[in-house]
């Protein structure tokens, strides 16, 4: 009886500590997960935003590495695109590709010293007027790289660009602004080196760390937002001879995301350069 005993209480024992053991196993993998989903979650967006719905969005979380192609479309081709890039835009999933939650736009050098990338598109899928935009991403700080996030016409109603406007929501470009993000829109008024709004805001670190980029677009301005604050705005005159050459902003624009490299903003890139990427984790559209 005694030794029945014994070993009784000697698999207790053993019981109490596999139990401990995998409890402490489990709180350790939800300490992990809590830190992760902080990391990548933790709400920075603008109070207003509680009193607006959303419209739209792409958490990039789908079953697929596709981008979700009820959303997404692609510009392809290796023409400079106005700006002397030096990359060649594709559909290929090593260009652009979706896991663990989040969208990867690569740019990278091929063995013919060649650049790819991707450019992905709402045109035609989503786009709208006025609200708040929002992106959630991780910047490439590459020397010659030039991520990205922007809203163009969805038709070209007052004519070509810059005729019918465009509002760049973020432009990182190591080589030629440091690490500064910049927010620029562009019209028959302004645009390129003479938009009529343009500011960046310093953006330490941007490829360690999610930031959000926003841009509120209202009847009456457009402000830019960096991490929930507001470092820019562009306020509609209300010309009353020639609007829509100050304010095009009046019709649905739709999404870009790309990686360009080299070219007027993107600069020189160095030789030793490989690959660069651009990471998102979602995009948000409220009204």
């Amino acid at each position: 009886m005694r030794a029945n005993c014994d070993i009784m209480e000697s698999m207790k024992r053993i019981h109490f500590a596999g139990a401990v053991f995998l409890a402490a196993i489990c709180a350790a993998a939800l300490a992990l997960a809590s830190c992760r989903d902080w990391g990548r979650q933790k709400n920075v967006s603008p109070e207003f935003v509680k009193d607006m719905k959303l419209v739209w969005a792409d958490e990039f979380d789908g079953p697929s590495d596709e981008p979700n192609p009820d959303y997404w479309d692609y510009n392809t081709g290796a023409h400079g695109w106005g700006n002397n890039e030096r990359q060649n835009y594709t559909r290929d999933r090593a260009n652009s590709f979706v896991s663990d939650g989040t969208l990867k736009i690569v740019a990278q050098k091929g063995d013919d010293n060649k650049w790819t990338s991707a450019r992905l598109v709402s045109r035609w899928k989503k786009a709208y007027t006025y609200g708040y935009i929002e992106f959630r991403a991780k910047l490439p700080t590459q020397k010659g790289s030039w991520p990205a996030l922007w809203l163009m016409p969805n038709r070209d109603n007052y004519g070509n660009w810059p005729r019918s406007g465009e509002i760049d929501v973020m432009e990182y470009a190591q080589s030629f602004w440091g690490t500064k993000a910049y927010g620029t829109c562009h019209c028959l008024a302004g645009s390129g080196g003479k938009a009529l709004a343009n500011a960046g805001v310093d953006v330490k670190p941007a490829d360690k760390k999610w930031h959000n980029y926003g841009v509120l677009w209202t009847e009456e301005k457009i402000t830019w937002i960096y991490d929930g604050k507001e470092f820019l705005s562009y306020q509609n005159p209300h010309d009353a001879d020639y609007p829509q050459k100050y304010w095009p902003f009046d019709r649905d624009f739709y999404v870009i995301m790309n990686v360009a490299m080299g070219g007027t903003l993107g600069g020189d890139i160095p030789k030793d350069a490989k690959k660069c990427q651009m990471e998102v984790d979602y995009i948000r559209w409220y009204q």
